[in-house]
């Protein structure tokens, strides 16, 4: 049985010295003239487009390749400037000053200049369109403020002394920042053509223009099929192969199946039924992805009973010690999903000389294990504190199959193992952010996504203040840990450390439990090539992507 195995992805460094590339990029070796004539590339989606507006996306999926900004998103994982010549920073390392190309430009040919990066990211934390993901922009000077209302987004702390030189200035040195940076919410926008449309801005591909390699044409276009073209003014147009991205949303595996079959797709994301019978074939595929499934816990809700019972971290230990997640895995995503080690998913991040990774280096792994017997005696003793002997609690999950097909098995097996236990499911629908109602049931079933690699974007999800912890769960000792390690000014090993304490709080409470590590499995046409997957941030980068003969 193959394995995914995943790429280290980052050598984390203190410093920014020489981290400039030119706008100069060598054609790959193995691309022209073996090329096919035809370049269009067939894709599926299971969602269709709510939003070409990037600050209103929670995940950016195929559209990330129409997006560029100050960094991007290396092989290697690591980020590397993208429209940014170079950067400078202080000895305090708390201002950033940008050098932009003058040769860059938008799809319309307008010029991208620093005063676009920072409408943007203004814009992004304006309480009219507040991105689903702008608890990113916190370290920025005075975005925590803005971010809880005492002060407009006017007075973030970014800046564009002149047509070509963007200043940001931060509250406390964030050694992560770059990681950061790569990810899409950063990357500009055109305010001219914002003013221009007014409402209508981002939504339809006439309304918008992109700084990425390609654009959504306006012709064809569907919320249920779209197709990208290569931008005309990109700055390098002339390393981009593919003459077209078609995307198509299937309701319906069966019908994305037969699609590839047939031809008419290039690629086809897999059932965990076909795996095993697939997983020979020269397209078969197991792509890692630095996601965690987990549970969070609502601890204030109406019923006086169960918020006691779901205050108690034992309560919580015991839902955890209940979970066989070798078995939730196989049975939903498959043998190649992985067991949870912790909140920081596998691969993410490596130690100063790449030694150890933090997944596997995370304290408190015991809480994890699949201890039926102690489980009982946890649940038992929790259920007597909060003055019953039995409770139904109610599980909600996203509306897809395969988020249903786990929490009908986290049912099966949490009621099977916790005496006087009754759970109830409830599917939600998918929304353009998930974060934006108070969850309603008592248990959410969530996956969370690593948008930069480093163990701080999945640690610092949790902290009292962070909306992305909906179920309000909190310690001190956690959030002092964590801000250390976001106010650190290079990867040290205290900041390592920092990090491996506060995920181990956060796992000896279980203020929330990971339960997996999906990873996704696809068939691919062989001749296709060049396609960067990246295991944080987003997934496919198709700039460099062709087919040969």
């Amino acid at each position: 049985m193959k394995r995914w195995k995943l790429l280290l992805l980052l050598i984390l460094c203190g410093g920014l010295a020489g981290c400039s590339i030119s706008h100069e990029t060598e054609t790959p070796s193995d691309s022209k003239g073996v090329m096919t004539k035809r370049q269009v590339l067939n894709l599926a989606s299971s969602q269709p487009i709510r939003t070409l507006d990037s600050d209103k996306m929670s995940q950016f999926g195929r559209l990330n390749n129409t997006i560029e900004g100050l960094y991007t998103t290396a092989n290697d994982g690591q980020a590397e400037l993208a429209l940014a010549k170079k950067v400078h920073v202080n000895a305090a390392k708390t201002t950033y000053t940008f050098t932009l190309y003058h040769d860059s430009y938008w799809s319309n040919g307008d010029v991208i200049t620093a005063k676009d990066f920072v409408y943007s990211w203004q814009r992004a934390l304006a309480p009219k369109t507040k991105a689903p993901d702008a608890d990113l922009f916190t370290g920025l000077h005075n975005a925590k403020q803005i971010l809880a209302g005492k002060l407009p987004a006017t007075k973030l702390g970014v800046s564009a002394p002149s047509k070509f030189k963007l200043v940001v200035k931060l509250d406390h040195p964030m050694a992560e920042l770059p990681q950061r940076l790569a990810y899409p919410l950063f990357g500009p926008q055109d305010e001219r053509i914002a003013n221009k449309y007014g409402r209508k801005y981002a939504t339809r591909p006439q309304y918008q223009v992109y700084a990425g390699p390609f654009m959504v044409a306006t012709k064809g276009y569907t919320k249920t099929h779209w197709h990208l073209v290569p931008n005309p003014h990109y700055w390098d147009r002339d390393h981009v192969y593919l003459t077209r991205i078609n995307v198509t949303v299937f309701t319906s595996q069966k019908k994305m199946w037969q699609a590839y079959q047939d031809g008419k797709l290039d690629e086809v994301h897999l059932p965990f039924q076909k795996d095993k019978h697939l997983e020979k074939q020269a397209d078969y595929t197991a792509r890692p992805y630095s996601k965690m499934l987990l549970l969070s816990y609502r601890q204030h809700g109406p019923k006086a009973g169960t918020n006691r019972l779901l205050k108690q971290a034992q309560a919580r230990l015991a839902i955890s010690h209940a979970i066989n997640r070798k078995s939730l895995g196989s049975s939903t995503y498959g043998t190649t999903s992985l067991p949870a080690l912790g909140i920081v998913p596998a691969g993410l991040s490596r130690g100063q000389r790449g030694t150890a990774d933090f997944a596997a280096a995370q304290t408190n792994q015991s809480t994890l294990a699949y201890k039926p017997t102690l489980a009982v005696r946890e649940w038992q003793a929790a259920l007597k504190q909060a003055g019953t002997s039995h409770t139904t609690l109610s599980l909600s999950y996203l509306d897809t199959p395969a988020t249903a097909k786990v929490a009908k098995r986290l049912k099966q097996q949490l009621t099977k193992v916790l005496p006087g236990l009754k759970m109830t499911l409830k599917a939600r629908e998918w929304t353009i952010s998930e974060q934006d109602d108070e969850v309603d049931t008592d248990i959410t079933l969530t996956t969370q996504r690593a948008q930069y690699a480093d163990p701080l974007s999945m640690l610092a999800l949790f902290t009292t203040e962070n909306a992305a912890n909906t179920g309000h769960w909190s310690s001190e000792a956690y959030d002092s840990l964590v801000a250390q390690a976001s106010n650190a000014s290079s990867f040290n090993n205290q900041r390592w450390q920092n990090l491996l304490k506060a995920e181990g709080i956060l796992m000896k409470y279980q203020g929330v439990t990971p339960l997996l590590q999906p990873a996704s499995n696809y068939l691919v046409n062989p001749k296709l090539n060049g396609v960067q997957f990246n295991t944080v941030g987003t997934q496919s980068n198709f700039k460099g992507a062709y087919f040969v003969r």
